[in-house]
């Protein structure tokens, strides 16, 4: 068979006709045009996925999905769908610049998930501030949500005790509960964490009737404490203070022992598990006390906690997921608030968070600090290599700020 050059075209033209209205047909229904593409939230998160503190970032991150999980099968927010888009700052303060301008001009973020590292919180607090979209972080560093004004920070949010908060905890604890009057401190002066939670410690302590009777300092490159904890020992203190980092607590718990200092220990986050396995010695790994952000006997946890290992084979989350969980149900209940998701909105329903069961505790934030009120923290004994939970504990100043 042959055909010519006009049955040809005429018959790809013909070809182009029906196929044009056969997609018109099958997607505008009644209405002749396409279906509508629903809307979808994005919400940002600015996380270290591959540098040095990327068991946090992925630990947040996936906290974060399983509570976006959660609120889409009951319609998401405001009745939209969510969609997390994390990008990965190293742990490089100008990557967090890079991914968060990203995240607010192109993925049109209406709110920003924030690290657990104070430094990038810092470095973002004036391009948020400018830019209006909130970050919900855990930087525990409070000038990253009060200006040095004493005005909080117009877009940046913490939803876990900052350090002055956790030091005056951990010194309302010692004192107030476990009845120590005479404390020893021992800390990393290199170690911008260590140093920001001594002051409001001390200061605490001493408001309750405490006396510093003495105060130990090394620096990173430390590794034999020895001279210290002779000194300590010396001191007639009944406890000591160490706000420091699991590598150096891991040594100092061992030098305790072989020095002798039997005194009780209080302390920071870094005491968590698996921090008695790393020591190795029942013995070394004993009479210590530290808070937490939660208990994986309180109900609510323990939703989280289920839904968090079916969806990621079994592993058990760490701290971080729980907070990350929070950060978007937080997120949540501010658009509720405003009957929003505008992201200048969201400011306006952050500061009204009152009283929200988290998964971290019930969430209260201050429209004066951006920071939370009156949120207790669950202590854990340490006894010989096992963690023994002793119950929510919040200092009465706490209750009324």
């Amino acid at each position: 068979m042959k055909f010519n050059k006009k049955s040809l075209v005429f018959g790809l033209v013909t070809l182009f006709i029906l196929s044009v209205a056969l997609t018109g047909c099958g997607g505008g229904g009644a209405g002749g045009g396409a279906a509508k593409k629903e809307e979808v939230l994005v919400i940002g998160s600015i996380q270290d996925m591959s540098g040095t503190t990327s068991v946090f970032g992925n630990a947040v991150t996936r906290g974060a999905e399983v509570a976006i999980e959660k609120l889409n099968a009951k319609g998401g927010i405001n009745g939209k769908k969510i969609k997390l888009v994390t990008l990965d700052t190293k742990g490089d303060p100008k990557e967090a610049i890079n991914a968060y301008n990203r995240l607010v001009d192109q993925e049109k973020a209406i709110a920003v998930l924030g690290p657990p590292i104070s430094n990038i919180g810092l470095a973002l607090a004036p391009i948020a501030n400018g830019k209006k979209v909130p970050i919900v972080g855990s930087f525990i560093d409070p000038r990253v949500t009060v200006a040095p004004d004493g005005k909080p920070q117009t877009a940046m949010f913490l939803m876990q005790p900052s350090s002055v908060q956790y030091a005056e905890i951990m010194a309302g604890y010692a004192v107030e509960k476990l009845g120590h009057k005479k404390i020893a401190i021992f800390y990393n002066q290199s170690n911008a964490y260590s140093v920001s939670l001594i002051k409001p410690f001390k200061e605490y302590a001493e408001s309750l009737g405490a006396k510093i009777v003495i105060e130990e300092k090394y620096t990173k490159d430390d590794k034999d404490y020895k001279t210290q904890l002779a000194k300590i020992k010396e001191s007639g203190a009944d406890v000591l203070y160490a706000p420091n980092y699991t590598q150096e607590l891991v040594i100092l718990f061992k030098q305790r022992k072989q020095a002798g200092v039997n005194i009780p220990i209080v302390d920071g986050l870094d005491l968590a598990s698996p921090f008695a396995q790393n020591i190795n010695d029942p013995e070394a790994a004993d009479n210590a006390f530290f808070a937490n952000n939660f208990s994986e006997k309180e109900p609510q946890l323990v939703e989280v906690r289920n839904a968090y290992k079916a969806k990621y084979n079994n592993e058990e989350p760490i701290n971080k997921a729980y907070l990350g969980y929070d950060k978007i149900m937080i997120i949540a209940e501010a658009a509720k608030k405003v009957n929003s998701t505008k992201p200048e909105d969201l400011i306006k329903g952050l500061e009204q968070i009152k009283d929200l069961q988290g998964a971290t505790g019930v969430i209260t934030l201050s429209p004066q600090t951006h920071q939370p009120v009156g949120l207790s923290m669950v202590i854990f004994k340490m006894e010989k290599g096992k963690y023994i939970e002793v119950g929510r504990y919040v200092p009465e100043k706490h209750k009324k700020m």
